[in-house]
């Protein structure tokens, strides 16, 4: 006589132990998971093709099944009634008579499960080959979503799982290598990069998620000082997630009103560290847009026709800046179409810091010529030495011959957050613009870059507005000046604002300020202990975080005077980098500059980084290259 209906969700708690041991034993197989839409049917067998999922696995993902409610339940159990199934796996059988009260999916005519088993011997007619389930690039049925919310969210589970796992444990973990170094070839095949007609299935892909985080750079791990990013803010984390996941794209109010109000909110507490109480900006894809878009808005200010008539009518312009600025100068300048030959470099001081007097002379000479200048762009914190050029006597030279003047803080306006140290910054105030990328020393994470103006006219709309009418109608119901779409380059526009908002109100201003202030200790005892040791010298006493340094071997020290010793030195720097990428022991970037031969370029502002880091990474070199 069949037993009364209960609950799917009872009848798998009831039988839980029994369905826990047959799965294991009889098939290792496992359900991964149940669903209400219809991934593949008992009465066809033949669309499943067999993977394999440890069986160890069976109790956790039964007892996901079991807290997945009713709907989720109904699908197993409805699988494990399958004829074919039972056929197969005879001890099964009890399922049979089990009556179930059915009161969820509108989908109950379906088997509602994605299965992984291994592929018993007797099943080789029913299951053909390890592979896919096949047919499931479109809906069972026409009513059916192609998107399926649970089995989503699933693997979104498993999958941040692994990110925790592989990147924000091994990956901030000193005994753990920076990076696994992979030749192309090699690691092409190991990340199966080869996009197929068919789906996979998630195991699969859960593979590949830590396959793509396991071959990654280590960018958070506290030996990682190559570039100017680095570290983990874990709310700012929380923030690109959140972001990511709200897929808000940032034109209107009525698309983002909650990020509107935020990036004007971010964007006034830059400008109040500038020292302006009124102003405008935008965030922007990069520093490297930041600076364009500054250019952009000078020669408009100065030509307003050239939105609408183009460059024909223009006189040849010219844009000023150091010698060691950021090449987005000089993309800029080709990009604008005012030609990078019309970019005037002005000499720099040895420690990389533009000379004003150059400026001044080199200004008046292209006036002399007949070309107009119509920006110059200063830069906060260098990329290869991190200098500070001279703001306030720029600014002299600016407002003497009428141009924009630019500030790129790409890299050391986050100083600001500094009372010890924003003196670098000493006339930022009287720039038009400043280009700030919190991404960088404040660890907001990729991107976060603002552009910021004095301007309080308008100017950055006026000079980008192009009215599309889908867009910003004018008959609105609410106020117009809170659609900031036409202030943009883009259309499509991620919020890069959330990011910043969200670890500003976690630490305060007072928590950057610590981070900024850390930095700055942390840079100063690697330099302290740079000098204690044979072999190392300074390209010149750094004012920021950026430590640029030679380090010599035992078979070149004293041989300084031989023809052939730049050449040599040259290639120290390339092969010890080579040998700390295999190994995978640290990262530290080097370059040549201008007449000086490659050497090292340690940036140091991660809050991760320890004396205990900074001093192996003295040794690490020491050890890499006393052969050469």
């Amino acid at each position: 006589m069949a037993e009364e209906p209960v609950s799917a969700v009872q009848l798998l708690r009831s039988q839980k132990v029994k369905l826990i041991e047959i799965l294991s034993a009889d098939a290792d197989f496992v359900l991964q998971h149940a669903d209400s839409r219809c991934l593949l049917s008992c009465r066809s067998y033949q669309q499943v093709k067999a993977c394999h999922v440890p069986s160890e696995k069976t109790t956790e993902l039964l007892d996901h099944i079991i807290q997945r409610g009713p709907e989720a339940a109904e699908g197993l159990i409805r699988l494990l009634k399958d004829e074919a199934l039972q056929e197969a796996f005879p001890r099964l059988h009890f399922m049979k008579d089990q009556q179930v009260n059915t009161a969820s999916s509108a989908h109950s005519s379906k088997v509602d499960a994605l299965i992984f088993f291994s592929q018993p011997p007797d099943m080789a007619d029913v299951v053909p080959s390890i592979g896919l389930v096949e047919d499931l690039a479109g809906p069972q049925h026409p009513e059916d979503s192609l998107v399926n919310h649970s089995e989503g969210q699933f693997f979104l589970n498993e999958a941040f799982k692994i990110i925790v796992d592989e990147v924000l444990n091994k990956g901030t973990d000193v005994q753990q290598k920076v990076c696994d170094w992979k030749e192309p070839e090699e690691l092409a095949q190991l990340l199966d990069l080869e996009l197929r007609a068919a789906g996979e299935p998630h195991h699969r892909l859960l593979e590949r998620v830590r396959d793509v985080a396991k071959y990654s750079i280590k960018t958070s791990h506290p030996r990682f000082f190559n570039q100017q990013f680095a570290g983990v803010d874990y709310h700012s984390l929380a923030g690109r997630f959140l972001s990511e996941a709200l897929n808000t794209n940032l034109y209107t109010y009525e698309a983002a009103p909650v990020f509107v109000l935020m990036e004007n909110e971010v964007l006034r507490s830059l400008r109040l560290l500038i020292g302006w109480t009124e102003g405008d900006g935008i965030f922007c894809p990069g520093g490297s847009t930041s600076n364009m878009y500054a250019m952009n808005l000078a020669r408009f200010q100065l030509f307003p026709e050239v939105k609408s008539q183009g460059l024909c009518g223009l006189p040849r312009l010219a844009i000023f800046t150091s010698s060691q600025s950021h090449y987005s100068v000089k993309k800029g300048a080709g990009f604008l179409g005012i030609g990078t030959d019309n970019v005037i470099l002005v000499k720099v001081d040895d420690g990389g810091c533009m000379i004003p007097e150059d400026l001044d002379e080199k200004i008046a000479l292209v006036k002399s010529q007949g070309t107009v200048p119509f920006i110059v762009s200063c830069t906060a914190g260098t990329t290869v030495q991190g200098a500070f050029d001279p703001l306030d006597r720029i600014a002299d030279v600016c407002e003497k011959h009428k141009l924009w003047m630019h500030v790129d803080g790409a890299w050391g306006a986050s100083v600001l957050f500094s009372k010890q140290h924003r003196h670098l910054l000493k006339g930022i105030e009287r720039a038009n613009s400043v280009a700030w990328n919190p991404h960088k020393l404040l660890l907001a994470g990729l991107q976060c870059s603002a552009l910021l103006l004095r301007d309080c006219t308008g100017l950055l709309k006026r000079c980008h507005v192009a009215n599309a009418t889908y867009l910003f109608q004018q008959d609105k119901f609410y106020d117009l000046d809170l659609d900031i779409g036409n202030k943009s380059l883009q259309c499509s526009r991620k919020v890069d604002c959330l990011k910043l908002w969200l670890m500003w109100k976690a630490v305060g201003s007072s928590g950057l300020e610590e981070r900024v202030n850390k930095a700055f200790f942390n840079a100063r005892y690697f330099v302290q202990e740079l000098k204690k040791r044979k072999g190392f010298y300074l390209l010149h006493e750094p004012e920021f975080l950026n430590i640029c340094f030679w380090f010599i071997p035992p078979s070149l020290r004293g041989k300084e005077g031989n023809p052939d010793y730049q050449e040599k030195l040259a290639k120290v720097a390339p092969a010890i980098k080579e040998r700390m990428m295999k190994k995978g022991s640290m990262m530290v970037g080097y370059q040549p500059l201008e007449n000086k031969v490659n050497f090292f370029r340690m940036v140091v502002l991660s809050p991760l980084v320890s004396q205990e880091d900074m001093d192996f990474c003295l040794d690490e070199i020491e050890r890499l290259g006393n052969d050469m």
